[in-house]
């Protein structure tokens, strides 16, 4: 019963970090977008609003890619050091 209670309290874990995500590269997509038009603005350009949200999308998908490629390389690399480690002990 213990393995049911745990299971269940990891899917609601899994849920809350999911629509937190959602919620936060939502926001960071809209603050991504007044960003562009005030940059593309100050350079002296009136692009479309298809291009806006394109470069806005591409740069909050790279934002969110390197954010969780980040951590795995780290922890990646905690695990090599200490098989290194290991082998030299």
């Amino acid at each position: 019963m213990k393995k049911l209670g745990s299971f269940f309290g990891n899917l609601v874990v899994s849920i809350v970090s999911f629509l937190v995500m959602l919620l936060l590269a939502t926001l960071s997509f809209f603050v991504i977008v007044f960003v562009v038009s005030a940059g593309a603005g100050f350079a002296g350009l009136q692009p479309s609003a298809d291009f806006l949200v394109l470069s806005a999308t591409l740069i909050v998908v790279a934002a969110i890619v390197a954010g969780g490629i980040s951590p795995i390389a780290f922890l990646t690399n905690i695990t090599v050091q200490d098989d290194k480690n290991r082998v030299g002990n």
